[in-house]
């Protein structure tokens, strides 16, 4: 790895466990669409991945006590493991290299999406302080399990299913933290999955963990900010500037994907 390629690395790891550590989620979706214009998905995963068990392990226990540990089994994990095995079977058809206009199109739909809703979010409820998000408008148990599922596949393609989840788990836990160390759980067993499935291909050998050790500090320091900012930052005001990046980044991607 040159000392270039671990520059950007760095940026977009930092980037990527930052906006992790203050929603949640979008963190590897943020790191996928920003390092996508320069390395391969399923290379930026085999580097990004074996960090980011370390960090969901951190923030669910820091946040233990707050799990919603009955959601989990009973509704959340189960969906989301039907649809990690479908897209993980996926995999084996789609290269996700060469699904990368499909990935930016994924990422825009989400952009968009989280736009609307936190546009949405103000127009009902006006300015708050952030600390609990208001409930939204309860989703019929078939459109959950749906998004759930769905999420699960593009999980399974991606390892980037976390806002698909988080249209069906935010509106059950409205607390920042709960949600937070929620999906912190659900991502450590999703991508342990996901991980071993890339150790089986060769993406993730000596090689690239190596490239993950020397991106260790990188984490910690988005880890370390990001915590700053959960505990300060509204948490609404958070989600729609990185849906912003998200669009802007999205954008550039399919650009680049449409034109090679």
């Amino acid at each position: 790895m040159s000392t270039h390629d671990l520059v950007v690395l760095a940026l977009v790891l930092g980037a990527g466990a930052f906006v992790e550590a203050v929603a949640g989620f979008g963190g590897t979706v943020l790191a996928l669409s920003l390092g996508a214009r320069w390395f391969g998905i399923e290379a930026l995963l085999a580097w990004f991945l074996p960090l980011n068990l370390g960090l969901s392990l951190a923030l669910a226990t820091r946040g233990r006590h707050a799990i919603a540990w009955r959601a989990l089994g009973t509704a959340i994990l189960p969906m989301m493991l039907v649809g990690l095995a479908a897209g993980t079977a996926l995999t084996w058809i789609i290269d996700a290299d060469r699904a990368r206009a499909l990935f930016a199109g994924l990422v825009i739909v989400v952009a968009v999406v989280e736009i609307a809703a936190q546009v949405r979010a103000r127009g009902l409820a006006g300015a708050g302080d952030g600390s609990a998000m208001e409930p939204a408008a309860g989703l019929p148990p078939l459109a959950q399990r749906g998004l759930l599922l769905g999420a699960g596949v593009v999980h399974g393609l991606f390892a980037t299913g976390g806002p698909l989840a988080v249209a069906v788990i935010a509106r059950n836990l409205t607390s920042k933290t709960a949600l937070r160390s929620t999906l912190a759980v659900m991502w450590f067993v999703l991508n342990v999955i996901v991980l071993t499935r890339l150790t089986v291909r060769g993406h993730v050998d000596g090689i690239s963990l190596g490239g993950s050790l020397r991106l260790v500090p990188a984490m910690l320091a988005g880890m370390v900010l990001g915590e700053l900012v959960h505990a300060r930052v509204s948490e609404r005001s958070f989600r729609g500037a990185v849906a912003g990046l998200l669009l802007v980044t999205g954008a550039l991607l399919l650009h680049a994907s449409l034109a090679r």
